[in-house]
């Protein structure tokens, strides 16, 4: 059995080669050849924590993969992370495990993948200015994605601390060689792409900070009653989501204006995957906001197992 861990597999994958992989499997899942079940999610009771398992099954892959994930909320401010996870690979013809993979690497690169997906396609073609709420693993890979998808000459940091933002600013420099500030109120007018890796149950910021034209990748929101976007935002932008019937179930950015009888699902424009296909249209004016929402979708996974088992297998087929 294969085992890899968080290093092995940052080395084994680039971020062309997962945003290539996202590309295909958001086309997959909105053509519904894919076997995705709404995740499992468990409230762990006094402990601030959060379990989800993700299994995923995609027709004619050689594999099908369950993801376990640990969510722990109070993790940051202890210095660990917020997340642990692993994804398990199974032969899908004999059932058998075939691989474990290190699973926070798998989360933040198909992640910052379907992000930088989503900016390449919806954001406006001279955006200049990325602002990225968050500073952990998975706002490091935002930042990787949607540097390489745009030519981008500045990132603001956004953080719950001064310190976090700094040190932050100071990995995206050393890490990518772009500038990096801290942000405020103010500065975040001048951002063409944002993106938001945060847990947060409140909106990270008011619709009037916002400049006309933005694309938004609203990522760190997963539950019902979390919510990273006002709704003054999601009623004001060009709504474009991963996958609908997870949206309706788990998107708190979504769901709270629906419950406060301010906007629709129906207002949905569309999923990811059709935007690729062509069937609904992408960003039609440099003034228009683009807000893409996801949830995080287990295919995801899956196509990021399938990459890297088909590496491995090449490899050893040398």
């Amino acid at each position: 059995m294969v085992i890899l861990n968080k290093n092995q597999i940052n080395k084994l994958v680039t971020m062309n080669e997962a945003i290539v992989t996202m590309k295909t499997a958001f086309v997959q899942l909105s053509k519904r050849e894919a076997n995705i079940p709404v995740r499992l999610s468990t409230d762990i009771p006094g402990k601030n924590a959060t379990s989800l398992v993700m299994p995923a099954y995609l027709l004619d892959s050689p594999y099908y993969t369950v993801k376990v994930v640990s969510v722990n909320y109070s993790n940051p401010q202890k210095g660990l992370p917020l997340l642990h996870s692993s994804v398990q690979v199974f032969d899908a013809s004999k059932g058998n495990i075939v691989a474990t993979l290190d699973g926070e690497s798998i989360t933040a690169i198909r992640t910052g993948a379907v992000s930088g997906l989503a900016t390449g396609i919806l954001a406006k073609k001279d955006a200049k200015v990325g602002a990225i709420f968050g500073t952990g693993v998975q706002a490091k890979s935002q930042v990787e994605a949607i540097l390489f998808v745009k030519n981008l000459e500045k990132i603001l940091v956004f953080s719950r601390t001064k310190e976090s933002a700094e040190l932050f600013c100071n990995l995206i420099y050393d890490t990518f060689g772009i500038k990096a500030s801290t942000g405020n109120k103010d500065s975040l007018k001048e951002a063409d792409v944002i993106c938001t890796a945060t847990p947060s149950k409140k909106p990270l910021f008011d619709h009037s900070d916002l400049n006309l034209g933005v694309h938004i990748n609203a990522i760190g929101s997963f539950k019902p009653h979390m919510q990273e976007i006002g709704i003054e935002t999601v009623i004001n932008s060009k709504v474009i989501v991963d996958n609908r019937e997870a949206c309706e179930v788990e998107a708190g950015d979504l769901i709270i204006p629906v419950e406060e009888k301010k906007w629709s699902f129906n207002l949905v424009h569309g999923e990811l995957g059709q935007v690729i296909l062509g069937e609904v249209s992408g960003r039609d004016s440099d003034d228009e906001i683009t807000l893409f929402k996801s949830v995080g979708n287990a295919i995801q996974d899956l196509a990021l197992a399938n990459l890297i088992m088909k590496k491995l297998n090449h490899d050893s087929s040398k």
